[in-house]
């Protein structure tokens, strides 16, 4: 369980949770091989293939409001399925992995608009 959520934590899970996940589904889905999985699978070595599972918005930072704009980072935790062909058969597993993305959006009475302009694999 997170431990001091603040309102803005709050309105960023309830109001761009499904804009960050289908960002992070994007990437993932295209840069199977950026994923720094090396020592998560006993089955997949070289990942060609990957896909989110589940998400979790771990924690907000670095974050600015500026009249109807927000930009800030979020630090996401994913479970995710990767696959490998290896001599013709499909290996599947499950990995974890944590992202950080930063991210832009402008407010009215909802959200108006929403872009993640850098995805980079995180590090705890």
């Amino acid at each position: 369980m997170k431990k001091n959520v603040t309102e803005i934590d709050r309105f960023i899970d309830k109001k761009c949770y499904d804009a960050i996940y289908s960002a992070l589904s994007s990437y993932i889905e295209d840069n199977p091989d950026g994923l720094e999985l090396d020592q998560t699978s006993n089955f997949v070595e070289e990942p060609d293939g990957a896909s989110l599972i589940d998400m979790e918005i771990v924690k907000t930072e670095n974050c600015i409001i500026d009249e109807d704009e927000i930009t800030f980072d979020t630090v996401v935790s994913c479970e995710l399925e990767i696959e490998e062909t290896v001599k013709r058969n499909r290996e599947t597993d499950s990995a974890s992995q944590w992202f950080r993305m930063h991210c832009k959006a402008v407010l009215a009475d909802t959200l108006k608009s929403f872009t993640v302009s850098d995805i980079e694999v995180y590090s705890k």
